[in-house]
């Protein structure tokens, strides 16, 4: 009896095991279907010579992961893993534009761009340090692009963990903090310097100012930066005349009544 028990537990546990590996074959063979086919039409598109200069970007699940080599052989340009974030969507945005033209797109000024000479309380501060947290290279280059164009000069560093590491070489007067980096992102990185800063073992001026630059939109984004300890928040892509007004707002002493 016990014997005719333990083989039907088995037998049953070895179906189990074959629904399973069945299952999970079928769900790789889909993954593997799916694959083929975004390459097939990624290569569609670049074999027809009146769409083949378009940009392409993949919109994956995990699961349905594509390597280096089956992007690059199809045409593809990159790929996000859903749900994909609104900064890293527009982070990858002007990675793929910034291959054919992302700086002169982002840093040609427009008619709503200050023009002409700086204001004079502007130029007083022109020699302030700034700190500059971007991990996408363009991104780090379009807002050094504007902030000289604005007169001033900025050391860039690609995480919170190098933020803090240049804040406690250079005591800078201001930090513009992307939020979405990798190691450390910008909210963490906030609130550790004002940890440092509360507890009074922070080797810079407190408080440093900082202020957040995002490509959220959502509501409460900015009531999160400010309660991490960030002073203000500027959203991407970031206008240079947003840049200006904060320059202003954090570099240049208020008059007194």
């Amino acid at each position: 009896m016990s014997a005719s028990l333990d083989n039907a537990q088995g037998l049953m546990s070895l179906y189990k095991l074959q629904a399973k590996v069945t299952s999970e074959a079928g769900l790789w063979e889909k993954a593997l279907e799916v694959q083929e086919k975004r390459a097939a039409d990624a290569r569609a598109i670049k074999a027809d010579p009146a769409i083949a200069s378009t940009r392409l970007i993949i919109l994956t699940s995990m699961g349905y992961m594509h390597s280096q080599e089956e992007m690059s052989a199809a045409g593809v340009d990159a790929y996000l893993v859903k749900p994909v974030k609104q900064s890293r969507l527009f982070d990858c945005l002007v990675t793929v534009l910034g291959r054919a033209a992302a700086e002169h797109v982002f840093v040609k000024e427009s008619k709503e761009e200050p023009q002409g000479g700086l204001p004079e309380e502007l130029n007083q501060a022109r020699h302030a340090r700034i700190l500059l947290a971007e991990d996408n290279v363009v991104n780090q280059k379009v807002a050094l692009a504007q902030l000289k164009g604005l007169g001033f000069t900025a050391d860039a560093v690609a995480n919170g963990l190098e933020a803090i590491a240049a804040l406690k070489q250079v005591p800078y007067d201001v930090i513009f903090m992307d939020c979405q980096m990798p190691e450390l992102d910008g909210y963490e990185a906030a609130r550790m310097i004002r940890q440092a800063e509360k507890a009074q073992t922070a080797t810079w001026r407190t408080p440093v100012p900082i202020v957040a630059m995002t490509a959220h939109a959502m509501t409460g984004d900015r009531e999160k930066c400010l309660a991490v300890g960030m002073d203000d928040y500027l959203s991407k892509p970031v206008r240079k005349a947003d840049l200006q007004s904060a320059l202003i707002k954090w570099l240049v002493p208020k008059k007194q009544p």
